[in-house]
């Protein structure tokens, strides 16, 4: 199959600034802005509303605010440039073809009108004041760096700072530098204007002593700003919010300005960057509504605002806040949020976007060939087709965005949605194509786990909390994780990474790497429905490709297999099995599982590891167990009760009197799956033979043989023994005295998963070790200490040829092959059911009758 990379314009590096829109930057590069962007029908739509809201500001002479909400990658900053740029009358904005209807409704009423169009960056800012006037003041500087600037810093404490400045400079020098500033406000004709002379002391003195809105004394502060009182501007010292903000529209209109456009790209993630600050928050929240409505309504040119937002402000901080502070933070939020409406960019699209601007074919040929190997894609089955396309995607917006998915574009919105990021989705979704540049194959779909270490890398949460939560998945997967992998594999991840891109070692681990990273996202993510409810079968179908099975349909159970391996290593994983499909799930947590479970090293030793062997052996063949090594197993056998003496031992260490038996009962020796160093399997098997030999199979003892445990499969048992002793009531609370109550909670439940993970892993270790497990995982048992299918399953008696049972639990084999030994014993015993109630009275009737029927001349008996 072809590249991908030779059908579609794909760059050979990705640079910092690729796909990134700052609005100053959209503004300045109008033509590439505008040529770059993608416009929907959706988001027509959302132009006409933006345009309306100013219309509605100008028709009434209020002002009006807006949010624009979109997710992560949604474009909320390239929107405002476009629209921006709009305003502005450009000419290339207006040409847009996709724009031409909401042009021709609006611009009947734009024409003429000037707005002042002010961008801002809020991050650093100490206040709204400081944010909103002081972005104001530094705008106009650029832009009318001959007018003087608007009346927002506080006059009195001014004029006192510059009456000592006076003093100590002298009038000749002060009024000098003063006059350096002092020029004619251009156009508007408003008052400041007026004065075409320079200041001097009486004027100096008459302005000083007017009221703070004349405009005179306004003027004489923005002089004394600019020139000798610099510092106040760079401090953040302004007048409030709502005379603030009156000022700059009364200064707005005095330059020739009908309306105020704020742009306020950053706001809510500025107000997140707070959220340990609920005082910060409680001062400067209500501000924002002061953009709409005012105690100082004298606005002659009205304020626009649109606030772009990924979240609501709410789900952002909200929960860090409790009790009564939550509730006033509540009421302060509701208040705000009352008084803006919601324009919002939709995630649908997204797809149009990555079409046009990422995915574009090289030319038609190209085009049929991706559309041939997108259809061969989608055959896929229903179940697999319905994850990829998520409940809000359809095969539409798939075909557009292939060879990503809507479930990847889904994660990729969701996972970032914490972030404050630089980067958009449509930049990471070129990341990961340049990534795989050289080996992703037409017909190749793009795996949701490659996602995990590009929006891992290189940015901050929006809150300490979220922060945390991915501090622990970096350190879970390169301190657990990655190791566990590389030891499954034996091979480092940088080993492989000089292998050729499809070496079966180096593509087995990526695989398996993708499905741990898919868990991680799932857990810093959980809310995406693609994430949500992780079912094996939903794991493979997010990796598409990754799980290579010869019967379509097995994905699920092969990665199912590998997760409860996992988890039995990683107690943060979960695998919760019952009633349905098994659903994974990853819990991070600060908690040091390990250092709690070293407290516990002691407690892990061969016997206690026999203790808890001979517990799970005896639950698995479901036998009573008292904690003792030998019990009496009671079963039914043709209509009868039966009992076999059950036996856990080292077989190579029995005497005689252990294996003989002359009784009529069988006996049952059931060896460990492990010995002491330098003993193997084959000392059992020879022991059995020697007894063979000199006791002519005359006993009734049947032997199960082990094959041995690995090294690996030690390791849990000895973690379980730990886990268990930990666990056990009244000794969780001694181990556990250095953490919170919180961290407590999740110590236990991780270990209590890991508990579950390891029991589950320990009943398989066991089917496989006594030979009734036909697929053992790779792992599981010592290679050099197995043995063959019917070397399992002995017996010490020579008439009896023991069959390997097929029962698929430890419990029925066991009766299928007493079974065995109780027809070899009695081969003319009736067949009867066992649920026949055969007691001593029912044989004796049974008898009576057929000695009658023999006596009889006729060779039978009539039985009512």
């Amino acid at each position: 199959m072809p590249l991908l990379r030779d059908l579609i314009h794909l760059p050979e590096h990705v640079s910092k600034s690729d796909f990134v829109m700052r609005l100053s930057e959209g503004v300045t590069k109008a033509s590439d802005t505008v040529a770059d962007y993608v416009v929907t029908e959706q988001l027509a739509l959302c132009f006409d509303s933006a345009l309306s809201l100013v219309k509605t500001a100008m028709q009434g002479g209020a002002s009006q605010g807006t949010y624009l909400h979109g997710s992560f990658g949604s474009g909320k900053s390239h929107f405002m440039a476009v629209l921006h740029l709009l305003l502005g009358g450009d000419l290339s904005a207006r040409a847009k073809p996709e724009l031409a209807k909401t042009i021709s409704k609006h611009d009947e009423w734009m024409r003429g009108k000037k707005f002042l169009l002010v961008p801002y960056h809020l991050i650093g800012a100490d206040n709204i004041e400081s944010a909103v006037l002081g972005g104001y003041v530094a705008h106009i500087a650029k832009l009318h760096p001959e007018a003087s600037p608007p009346a927002v810093y506080p006059s009195q404490e001014l004029l006192t700072n510059a009456a000592s400045l006076r003093e100590a400079m002298g009038d000749a020098a002060f009024f000098a530098k003063l006059n350096s500033a002092s020029s004619p406000a251009s156009g508007g004709g408003g008052t400041w204007g007026k004065l075409k002379s320079g200041w001097d002391a009486a004027s100096y003195d008459a302005a000083a002593g007017q009221w703070p809105e004349h405009a005179d004394h306004q003027r004489l502060v923005g002089d004394l700003v600019r020139t000798l009182l610099t510092s106040v501007s760079s401090a953040g010292r302004y007048v409030s919010i709502d005379n603030g903000l009156s000022a700059i529209s009364k200064h707005a209109k005095s330059l020739g300005y009908d309306a105020v456009i704020l742009f306020l790209d950053e706001m809510i993630l500025w107000l997140a960057s707070h959220a340990a600050d609920i005082n910060f928050l409680n001062r400067e929240v209500p501000k924002v509504a002061k953009l709409v409505e005012s105690g100082n309504s004298e606005r002659p040119a009205p304020l626009v605002s649109f606030i772009a937002r990924q979240r609501d402000l709410k789900e952002l901080i909200g929960e860090m806040i409790t009790g009564a502070a939550n509730v006033n933070f509540t009421d302060i939020l509701r208040f705000w949020q009352g008084r803006f409406g919601t324009i919002n960019l939709e995630d649908r699209n997204l797809s149009a976007i990555a079409e046009k601007r990422l995915l574009r074919p090289k030319d038609e040929a190209a085009r049929r060939l991706i559309d041939e190997a997108f259809a061969k894609s989608t055959q896929a089955r229903e179940e697999m087709l319905a994850i990829l396309l998520t409940k809000q995607g359809s095969k539409d917006d798939f075909r557009r965005l292939y060879p990503f998915s809507p479930a990847l574009v889904e994660t990729l919105v969701g996972v970032s949605s914490v972030l404050q990021r630089e980067r958009t989705a449509i930049r990471i979704m070129l990341e990961l194509l340049v990534q795989r540049r050289d080996n992703l194959e037409l017909g190749e779909l793009v795996a949701v786990g490659d996602l995990y270490d590009l929006i891992a890398e290189g940015d901050e949460a929006f809150s300490a909390e979220m922060k945390s939560y991915f501090e622990q998945a970096h350190k879970l997967y390169r301190t657990q994780l990655r190791p566990l992998l590389e030891e499954q594999h034996k091979i480092k991840f940088e080993e492989v990474a000089g292998l050729p891109w499809n070496d079966a070692k180096r593509k087995a681990l990526r695989n398996d790497d993708r499905l741990i990273k898919t868990l991680l996202l799932s857990a810093l993510a959980p809310e995406v429905e693609s994430l949500r409810g992780l079912t094996p079968a939903r794991l493979a179908a997010l990796n598409h490709g990754s799980i290579q099975t010869p019967i379509p349909g097995q994905e699920g159970q092969i990665v199912l297999k590998k997760l409860r391996d996992w988890a039995g290593r990683v107690g943060q994983i979960k695998v919760q099995e019952g009633g349905g499909p098994a659903v994974i799930s990853l819990q991070l947590s600060a908690v040091d599982i390990d250092a709690i479970l070293e407290r516990a090293e002691s407690e892990d030793n061969d016997g206690s590891q026999l203790r808890l062997l001979s517990k799970a052996l005896f639950d698995a063949l479901e036998i009573d167990h008292k904690g003792e090594l030998l019990e009496v197993h009671r079963f039914r056998w043709r209509g009868t009760d039966r009992t076999c003496e059950v036996r856990l031992a080292n077989i190579r260490e029995l005497g005689d009197d252990h294996l003989d038996n002359p009784t009529a009962e069988w006996k049952l020796l059931i060896d460990y799956p492990f010995d002491r160093e330098g003993h193997t399997v084959h000392d059992d098997i020879a022991k059995l033979d020697d007894y063979r030999r000199r006791k002519h199979d005359q006993s009734r003892t049947l032997i199960w043989l082990p094959s041995f445990f690995s090294e690996t499969s030690r390791r849990e048992l000895g973690r379980l023994v730990k886990l268990e002793h930990v666990l056990s009531e009244h000794r969780f609370a001694t181990f556990v005295t250095h953490l919170t109550d919180i961290q407590r909670a999740e110590a236990r439940t991780i270990m209590e998963n890991q508990r579950s993970a390891l029991r589950s892993r320990l009943q398989h270790h066991l089917l496989a070790a006594y030979g009734l497990d036909n697929q053992v995982a790779s792992g599981v048992l010592d290679p050099g200490q197995t043995i063959d299918p019917a070397e399992h399953f002995n017996s010490l008696r020579g008439d009896l040829n023991c069959r390997v049972p097929a029962g698929p639990t430890l419990a029925m084999a066991l009766n299928q092959w007493l079974d065995q030994a109780l027809a070899s014993q009695f081969s003319a015993h009736p067949n009867f059911d066992d649920a026949l109630n055969l007691t001593k009275g029912k044989v004796q009737k049974v008898l009576d009758v057929a000695r009658r029927a023999a006596e009889s001349p006729v060779g039978r008996e009539e039985v009512e």
